[in-house]
């Protein structure tokens, strides 16, 4: 009989989600998995058959705007959320479900709750909500909401550690592996099909900011880039002759694997997709976000990516940055397979 796992997944934007499809994959072919979510089950089912519980597992960061984290709220909501008894919910859950062990990325309450069971957890993230949060504003009136956090991340029998992740750890042990990504298919010539627009001398850069940071860019100046076109999924508004906007028909990981370069806020999944398909990436400086000091540091490492001060990107000003970055080459640069890393780590703690 397959063995239950509950695989709980951060609600903050569409990142986490992304990272654990190819995790997700690799468990549910030899496990009954439950995944805890407030990503929508839909967004699973045309990966692969889980059973889906849709719940809120941690707060994430709010934000004021598209560009910077709302502390007060932050800490607000979370302080709501830890008073809220959920781990005693999650316990009851955890035993009726005869769970055998739980993974988490990188909601601490399960973690908790997990190990007061005497149940094996698995943390996976590059960081943790302790980490941001100790950076935020505010964060030195926080200390007792800290603390609680600290405790509950150092519940984990191991924290997985993929690529661009933070040094520090609370957990009992760690284990490093290569980046955690959807790897896609090229549909280039699908592409110009479809927009029918010949690729043909133009450099092909599909452009992710996210729910968060898609409204201060000014598009408009893309259109001075004439030997540029940009695809995009974001939710742009302006209408710029080079930028072309497409639907969910198009998969995020094809359309990394089908164009020249990324340019993305930075965010890990985009990241390791881009990597996986052997792309180089340019990013906007990310001040709001403590993690990016470590993807910052990773893309000057490696010389995967170009980092374009905000001074240049907002505005639009990337032609330097461009250029730069479609001389840097990323294949057999990074790590890749995390996932399959992280089966091997599921099988020697159950077995």
């Amino acid at each position: 009989m397959d063995k239950n796992l509950a695989y709980y997944i951060s609600g903050h934007g569409y990142g986490h989600y992304a990272r654990s499809l190819p995790v997700l994959k690799q468990l549910v072919s030899e496990f009954n998995l439950h995944i805890k979510t407030e990503v929508p089950e839909f967004l699973f089912k045309q990966h692969l058959d889980a059973n889906h519980w849709l719940q809120p597992v941690d707060v994430g960061c709010r934000h004021s705007n598209s560009l910077n984290i709302d502390a007060e709220k932050t800490f607000k909501d979370f302080n709501i959320f830890q008073r809220s008894a959920r781990a005693e919910a999650e316990k009851k859950w955890l035993r009726e479900n005869q769970i055998a062990l739980v993974l988490s990325d990188i909601a601490s309450m399960p973690i908790k709750a997990a190990h007061e069971l005497g149940i094996p957890a698995i943390l996976i993230g590059n960081f943790t909500w302790h980490d941001i949060y100790s950076h935020l504003p505010g964060a030195e009136e926080q200390k007792n909401l800290l603390h609680e956090l600290e405790e509950e991340y150092a519940c984990a029998d191991l924290q997985i550690l993929p690529q661009c992740h933070l040094p520090k750890s609370l957990a009992k042990k760690t284990k490093e592996v290569g980046f955690i990504a959807q790897k896609g298919k090229s549909i280039r010539k699908d592409l110009e099909h479809h927009l029918n627009i010949s690729f043909a001398g133009k450099t092909l850069t599909f452009i992710y900011l996210g729910q968060y940071g898609a409204g201060s860019v000014l598009w408009e100046n893309l259109a001075q880039h004439k030997d540029c076109l940009y695809l995009t999924r974001d939710s742009i508004e302006k209408k710029v002759p080079n930028l072309h906007y497409l639907d969910d028909r198009f998969p995020f990981p094809d359309l990394i694997a089908s164009v020249d370069l990324i340019c993305t806020k930075g965010g890990y999944s985009t990241l390791g997709s881009a990597f996986a398909s052997h792309k180089p990436v340019i990013t906007c400086e990310r001040k709001d976000f403590y993690e990016f000091k470590a993807i910052r540091e990773y893309l000057q490492k490696t010389q995967t990516g170009v980092i374009i001060e905000d001074e240049d990107f907002y505005p639009g000003n990337w032609q330097t940055g461009i250029k730069t970055a479609l001389s840097l080459t990323v294949k057999d640069k990074v790590p890749l397979n995390g996932e399959v890393e992280i089966l091997e780590s599921v099988h020697q703690i159950l077995s």
